[in-house]
């Protein structure tokens, strides 16, 4: 394969944002319980009144860490009008998001992160009905995400 064929293909994927180089970091937050394991939001999206958040959780330390939560604890709060609002869920209970390590109780994120590696999340929740212009996301384990601006249309 030539070099411009190369550069084609890299920069392809690049505009289509596949993998992680050009993911860009929104807000970094640490875990409650380990200063080695941080959250890295990096994409809010909004289509069809949903909002899709990704996150990945890195493990920074120099041994591999379990970190777990339940799905159905996690939220956003439209903090201007004082509202909560609970991830979606399927016809049959289970949280939209992932990945799941089981679907008891909604579904489970349990996962080892082995040392200085990182797993990415994701999650759905509907758009919360007086239209804020930011939200703060939480994730059991992590403080909260504050004042994430959305762009609505």
């Amino acid at each position: 394969m030539n070099l411009k064929k190369i550069v084609f293909y890299l920069v392809f994927i690049m505009v289509l944002g596949f993998g992680t180089l050009c993911a860009a970091v929104i807000q970094t937050q640490v875990s409650n319980n380990n200063e080695n394991i941080v959250a890295e939001l990096t994409a809010l999206t909004l289509q069809n009144n949903i909002i899709t958040v990704r996150i990945k959780i890195i493990n920074k330390s120099d041994a591999s860490d379990k970190f777990d939560f339940y799905f159905k604890d996690c939220y956003i709060i439209d903090e201007a009008n004082q509202k909560k609002y609970y991830i979606l869920k399927d016809s049959e209970g289970r949280c939209i998001g992932g990945p799941f390590s089981s679907d008891g109780d909604g579904g489970r994120f349990e996962f080892w992160i082995k040392s200085q590696n990182m797993m990415n999340m994701w999650a759905k929740f509907p758009l919360p009905t007086d239209n804020p212009g930011s939200i703060s996301i939480s994730i059991p384990g992590f403080m909260p995400f504050e004042a994430i601006k959305l762009a609505l249309k």
